[in-house]
């Protein structure tokens, strides 16, 4: 692969100014609508640990990211924890896809064609039986998906986002490692809404590469939580 180059999309302060990695634009903490986080297993022993050094932190944001081997699932949590739970429908949780071009300092690529191109290409389902897809970074109908948090809906938004998802290596990287980035976020979705009247959004982002094959694994608990699973690739 050619030599990485930082972007800015390498972090996720290019979404908006108001999101939570830019906190001195906004200082009132109460006003933050959820905690959010999005975990891999970055070190490939078979678990996901929120207190691992290894699972978090520079790891998720640096190239290669997360490697995942073509025709390899791996499982991702998202922990979602809403300061309140009376949102009564105007805050919604997305997950989106995109590519990042590291040619161009933006990380953006010249027109969609060229980024279905010039990016691996994964997919991301609900579950592991792949019965519901999420996610496919080929289909621009399913670039990103939303579910709305409503505390009408019983359990009060507890079981409305998913806690694990599962994403699968299709297509390998065809330039860079770490061409992939998978962005989670929860806003208000409020249309009349402004950023200062309204709770502040949160996000959290991994970069993923799909490599030809998967990466070698040191599973500490022979991968009993089913972080890695084998799969068939799709074409």
């Amino acid at each position: 692969m050619a030599t990485t180059k930082p972007t800015d999309k390498d972090l996720a302060g290019d979404v908006s100014r108001y999101f939570g990695q830019r906190a001195n634009l906004y200082r009132d903490n109460n006003r933050k609508l959820a905690k959010l986080d999005l975990d891999g297993d970055f070190n490939y022993d078979g678990t996901i640990d929120n207190y691992d050094p290894a699972d978090n932190g520079a790891f998720q944001q640096t190239p290669p990211g997360l490697v995942v081997g073509k025709g390899e699932m791996t499982k991702v949590i998202v922990r979602l924890t809403p300061y309140k739970i009376d949102y009564e429908g105007h805050a919604k949780f997305r997950i989106e896809v995109c590519g990042i071009n590291r040619d161009d300092k933006s990380g953006n690529f010249a027109s969609p064609a060229d980024e279905a191109a010039g990016m691996g290409h994964i997919v991301v389902w609900r579950d592991a039986s792949k019965k519901e897809k999420i996610i496919d970074s080929r289909d621009p109908n399913m670039r990103s998906h939303d579910w709305t948090l409503d505390d009408r809906v019983f359990p009060a938004n507890l079981q409305i986002v998913p806690r694990t998802l599962y994403v699968e290596g299709v297509g390998v990287s065809p330039r860079h490692s770490g061409d992939i980035r998978l962005l989670v976020s929860v806003f208000d979705d409020r249309s009349n809404a402004t950023p200062f009247k309204t709770f502040r959004p949160s996000f959290d982002h991994i970069l993923l590469t799909v490599a030809p094959k998967p990466q070698e694994k040191a599973y500490i608990n022979a991968n009993a939580e089913r972080v890695w699973i084998a799969g068939r690739s799709e074409k």
